[in-house]
C-alpha cells in the first residue's frame, strides 16, 4: 500500500516546520563557533555546515513562496535546547542528533510529496544532512571525551 500524499495544508506545516528547525540549527551553529579557533580545522567544518543550514532555509522559503504560501518566521524549539548544552563535543552529538531527526524527517516525507520540485529541493537538503552528520562525527571524534 502506498504512503498517501500530502494535503496543501499538511504539505505546508511540514515546510514551516523544517524552515523553522533549520533556522534552529543555523542559530546554534553561530553560537557553536565561539566555541572553536577561528579558522581552525572545526570551525571552517562547523562554519560550512551552518552556511547548508541557512542554505536550507532559503530552499524551504523559496518553497513556499513558490506555493503562494506565508513562510514561518519562528526558531524552533532545537535552538534554546542546544545552546543549553555544555561542553563542545556534547553540543556537537546534540547537533548530530538534530541533523539526524531532520534526515528521517526528509525520508519520511519525501513518498508523501507529489510536487517534483519540492521532492528535489527536499532530496537535496537530505543529502547534504548526511554529509553535514559525516563532517560533525569527524569534529566529534577530534575533541576526543
Amino acid at each position: 500500500m502506498s504512503t498517501p500524499s500530502f494535503t496543501d495544508a499538511e504539505l505546508d506545516d511540514f515546510l514551516n516546520r523544517m524552515l523553522e528547525a533549520e533556522r534552529a540549527g543555523a542559530r546554534a551553529l553561530v553560537v557553536f563557533l565561539g566555541d572553536f579557533p577561528r579558522n581552525g580545522s572545526a570551525w571552517k567544518t562547523l562554519r560550512r555546515v551552518h552556511e547548508s543550514e541557512a542554505h536550507n532555509c532559503a530552499q524551504l522559503g523559496e518553497q513556499l513562496k513558490r506555493r503562494g504560501r506565508d513562510y514561518s518566521h519562528a526558531t524552533g524549539e532545537f535552538y534554546a535546547k542546544a545552546v543549553a548544552v555544555e561542553g563542545r563535543r556534547q553540543r556537537i552529538e546534540f547537533l548530530l542528533r538534530g541533523l539526524g531527526w531532520a534526515v528521517r524527517e526528509f525520508n519520511l516525507a519525501v513518498p508523501r510529496i507529489d510536487d517534483p520540485a519540492i521532492r528535489s529541493t527536499l532530496g537535496d537538503m537530505r543529502d547534504t544532512h548526511t554529509r553535514s552528520i559525516a563532517a560533525c562525527t569527524a569534529v566529534a571524534r577530534a575533541l576526543g571525551d
